[in-house]
């Protein structure tokens, strides 16, 4: 009789146990899902899946383009991160307002057109870059360096 008592008995304390370990794991979800997504865009709204605006709520207005960044590759050509969109020149990149088209990228901007309107978006606003070069008085190449 000690001996079925003694088999009840670790029979509950394992089901303590596992019905512990199970509620303990469903926290660690419930806190889990508070945890913010570092891979999902900042402009998503929190609480709608894929940042697009619920019926109560209006339609955010559309932030202006930004480049993040210009990576020069041989020769002249350029590439261009514009709001984590990876451009080239002829591409067509979504801006507020419509589309526009990546017309020219510099070292450090890019110039979009829109239909006769042109739009210059700085790498770096308010920074220019000036080139310099060092030349000897009796050479004979361009000034362009």
């Amino acid at each position: 009789m000690a001996a079925s008592l003694n088999q009840m008995l670790r029979g509950r304390l394992a089901s303590l146990i596992w019905l512990a370990c199970f509620a303990g794991s469903l926290a660690g979800l419930a806190r889990a899902e508070m945890l913010i997504d570092p891979t999902r865009s900042p402009l998503a709204k929190r609480g709608t899946g894929e940042g697009v605006a619920t019926e109560n709520e209006p339609a955010a207005v559309a932030a202006p383009a930004r480049v993040q960044m210009i990576v020069r590759g041989p020769g002249e050509d350029r590439t261009a991160l514009i709001d984590g969109n990876n451009v080239h020149v002829g591409d067509t990149v979504r801006v507020a307002g419509g589309s526009a088209r990546v017309e020219r990228i510099t070292d450090t901007s890019v110039v979009l057109a829109r239909g006769d309107t042109r739009e210059t978006l700085q790498l770096i606003p308010g920074i220019e870059r000036s080139v310099q070069c060092a030349r000897r008085p009796e050479s004979k190449r361009p000034s362009g360096c």
